[in-house]
């Protein structure tokens, strides 16, 4: 006779193994016995998705879950995760929004709400400002009402807002939000608030003084709402940031920057834009590791007469996404990292002639610091080997050389072309490169 090992496990490590399971697949071991029956509701994670009771009738099936799970969170529930992403489960929205303020009194430490489609009518509990166990908070399509009284989320660690406030008091939500985490180590702003209107300004002041890593993004179409930021927060190591119009954005004590993602949209620049820029870019010069999209930025530095680009001093790791019109850009943007030693070019593709692309300029840190070169996506073009060449004729101390070809785009006689240059130039003794697919399907 077969021994049921399972069932002699004790209660807490099935509820553990059962979290890994998806909601609605841990809850049909309800069946299973007498001892299963009852045992889901004990599980510490919750992830729901509410298109898995999609179609009727399967809708019963997730009432019946909701007032089973009711009853169990108003006897006291042990639930330490809850996930929901509500995909339109007619006439459940309510009651979803009832189930979500019912964790939260019940001292839930993560909690990720994702409504869709957006409703303006879905405000989230008032609770939510005063929970003593939040430690993760990410919201999206879920309206929060501007709080009346102070916020206070004491173990509040992770907070991820995503179309949240609509109005002109939308900064000031989530201003107080921020001002109420005093513990505050990781925040992603994904569009956080808005208002259709291209005659208002909002403006956000964004301080905190545990922040460890920002993420933030106020990207909207032309012509509606400008945004404008101020950052102070001191203790800053990662940051990204995209760059949409004409968005204003302030850094302040960023010293202990040490790496930051800055993705751009083309849009029609004026010559303040370039001021702008240049600010912000002044305010995170203390940086030691940079990602930026070179090739988005070109209209705007063609500003750069105005006035010079700040100096990266710090600054040891670049990788720029490039296309052959940036590249006398990133000539430019490279005399300005005087002391860089690791560069990535990534998505190059070409938009000019081999005989239209001109870098002569040779930025001092290819005299005297740039170690490791690295181009990705390489394509079928004479730019490619002027590119190479430009770097082995150029770089002093360069150590190595890597060059990422795009699937078939490269003729075994081209190939040799490049490994000729390579072995023929004359480079630091501990000189060596490498080459190989870019190709998912190669790699």
């Amino acid at each position: 006779m077969e021994c049921d090992y399972t069932s002699e496990l004790p209660d807490s490590l099935l509820t553990q193994i059962l979290s890994y399971l998806r909601t609605k697949n841990y809850v049909k071991t309800s069946v299973l016995s007498k001892r299963w029956r009852n045992l889901w509701l004990n599980v510490p994670v919750l992830d729901l998705y509410t298109i898995e009771f999609r179609p009727y009738p399967n809708e019963e099936d997730f009432a019946r879950f909701m007032e089973k799970l009711f009853m169990e969170l108003n006897r006291g529930s042990h639930l330490q995760k809850f996930r929901i992403t509500y995909c339109e489960c007619n006439g459940y929205r309510d009651r979803l929004m009832e189930l979500i303020r019912t964790v939260v009194d019940g001292g839930i430490q993560h909690l990720d709400v994702s409504m869709y489609p957006c409703n303006r009518d879905d405000f989230m509990g008032q609770n939510i400002y005063k929970s003593m166990s939040l430690v993760s908070l990410k919201l999206c399509n879920v309206e929060l009402k501007n709080p009346k009284f102070v916020v206070s989320l004491p173990c509040l660690k992770i907070l991820k807002l995503s179309k949240v406030c609509y109005g002109e008091d939308g900064p000031l939500v989530v201003e107080k939000l921020i001002s109420g985490c005093p513990v505050l180590e990781d925040l992603e702003l994904i569009r956080p608030f808005d208002i259709l209107s291209p005659q208002v300004v909002l403006f956000l002041r964004l301080r905190s003084q545990t922040l460890n890593s920002l993420c933030f993004s106020f990207a909207v179409h032309s012509g509606c709402t400008d945004f404008s930021v101020e950052i102070d927060a001191p203790r800053v190591k990662h940051m990204s940031v995209e760059w949409s119009q004409p968005d204003s954005i302030v850094v302040k004590n960023l010293s202990s920057l040490f790496e930051i993602d800055i993705r751009t949209q083309r849009y029609p620049v004026k010559p303040d834009d370039f001021n702008i820029f240049c600010d912000f870019l002044t305010g995170i010069s203390s940086v030691r590791h940079m990602t930026i999209s070179l090739w988005e930025l070109q209209i705007l530095f063609g500003y750069s007469k105005l006035g010079p680009v700040p100096i990266f001093e710090n600054l040891y790791h670049l990788q720029a996404h490039v296309n052959s019109s940036s590249l006398q850009l990133l000539s430019a943007f490279l005399e300005s990292c005087p002391n860089l030693k690791n560069l990535i070019l990534t998505k190059y593709f070409v938009e000019k002639e081999p005989e239209q692309m001109d870098i002569t300029n040779v930025p001092q840190c290819l005299i005297s610091s740039l170690e490791y070169v690295e181009i990705k996506n390489q394509r079928r073009d004479g730019i490619g080997i002027k590119l190479v060449n430009y770097f082995l004729e150029n770089s002093a101390v360069l150590k190595k050389l890597t060059i990422g070809f795009e699937c078939s785009s490269v003729t075994n006689e081209e190939l040799e072309r490049y490994k000729k240059l390579l072995t023929t130039t004359k480079l630091c003794p501990t000189f060596s490169y490498n080459s190989s697919c870019d190709c998912s399907k190669c790699s």
